[in-house]
């Protein structure tokens, strides 16, 4: 049976069977994305961990500032929960949940753990590993494993239900899926490519015979939607009728904007064909991106990009592309069971 993530401030055991295994405790936020990642590594271990949701107060930024291993900037409801007996092992992801993480380990005498997540904005020194990916301005370590794809707790695709098979059905193949994203920090949509990858892919499905179906996020503008309804043969399916997993998993072929890792991610671990359509920066990320993203001290998308066009992972709207790639969730397994040897010693 599947453990269900833990979505209110409190505690919760995953994977409950009777097992000698190390405490692990995985720390939740707010971000679906991100708790989704962590509790993907969690499952992917196969042993029990419990999860720890983590809320933040006012000034939790200065407090993180002024106590980097304290518990200031956390809600009394989600310190409460912060109780011995102590984890053997933490997993957390980004920045809040650093200071948490290493101020559970001080009450441990230094015995707890610490794996990370994307990117810390600490020094690698703190933590025994650190999984991230190609955006991340992380420095190099032995302690540093990059995916070339986020994880994925999804990997097996879930089953149409019988409204949304009805309504794949309906729609002639081949089917190009169209992964609408948004704002993203430092970039958002290019309306003026989206509009030119419009035109691609209508005529595209309907030069195959197929049809372009497109699905939004809640970070979609609605100028984008607006686009996607006045492009003749186009169908956007509308929020909830059918669930993303059901046509990331039917399409046949992938095209998303590249404002998301995720999607991105998402799109090229179905082993279909993939095409990117730009995104361009906006007004702050036009002051504060550099010209070359190799030398960027900054999240940089382009880093990214770039990674999956060299490992030929994907393509343009003209060109969709599909590669061999590594599994990440098994990289990073491995990795951290290597890390931790002596922590998953049967």
């Amino acid at each position: 049976m599947q453990p269900r993530a833990n979505t209110g401030i409190g505690r919760t055991r995953h994977n409950t069977a009777a097992v000698t295994s190390p405490r692990i405790w995985v720390l939740l936020g707010h971000r679906r994305g991100d708790n989704n990642q962590l509790l993907a590594l969690g499952e992917a271990l196969g042993i029990p961990f419990e999860t720890r949701t983590i809320r933040y107060g006012r000034l939790a930024r200065l407090w993180m500032k002024l106590f980097p291993t304290g518990l200031g900037h956390l809600t009394p409801g989600s310190r409460r929960w912060l109780q011995p007996p102590w984890p053997d092992l933490v997993i957390g992801i980004g920045r809040r949940t650093v200071p948490v993480a290493r101020w559970i380990k001080r009450q441990n005498h230094g015995e707890t753990r610490i794996v990370r997540l994307g990117h810390p904005r600490a020094a690698n020194r703190l933590f025994d590993l650190v999984i991230t990916t190609r955006q991340y301005p992380v420095p190099d370590g032995e302690n540093v494993l990059r995916l070339p794809l986020t994880l994925n707790r999804f990997r097996t695709a879930p089953l149409p239900d019988a409204a949304e098979k009805a309504m794949l059905e309906r729609w002639p193949r081949p089917h190009l899926l169209l992964s609408l994203g948004g704002t993203a920090p430092m970039w958002r949509l290019d309306m003026s490519a989206l509009g030119a990858a419009l035109r691609i892919l209508t005529n595209r499905a309907s030069e195959l015979g197929g049809t372009l179906i497109a699905i939004g996020s809640q970070r979609t503008p609605r100028a984008a939607l607006e686009l996607v309804r006045a492009a003749a043969g186009a169908v956007l399916i509308d929020e909830g009728a059918i669930r993303y997993a059901v046509a990331l998993a039917d399409a046949d072929e992938h095209y998303v904007t590249a404002d998301s890792v995720s999607m991105i991610s998402e799109a090229v671990l179905t082993g279909k064909p993939v095409g990117l359509i730009p995104v361009k920066p906006d007004a702050r990320g036009r002051r504060r991106l550099g010209p070359d993203p190799a030398t960027s001290r900054l999240r940089d998308l382009r880093r990214f990009w770039a990674d999956i066009e060299q490992r030929g992972l994907a393509g343009t709207v003209d060109h969709p592309k599909r590669g061999k790639f590594e599994e990440p969730m098994a990289l990073a397994v491995t990795a951290l069971k290597q890390r931790l040897g002596d922590l998953f010693d049967e």
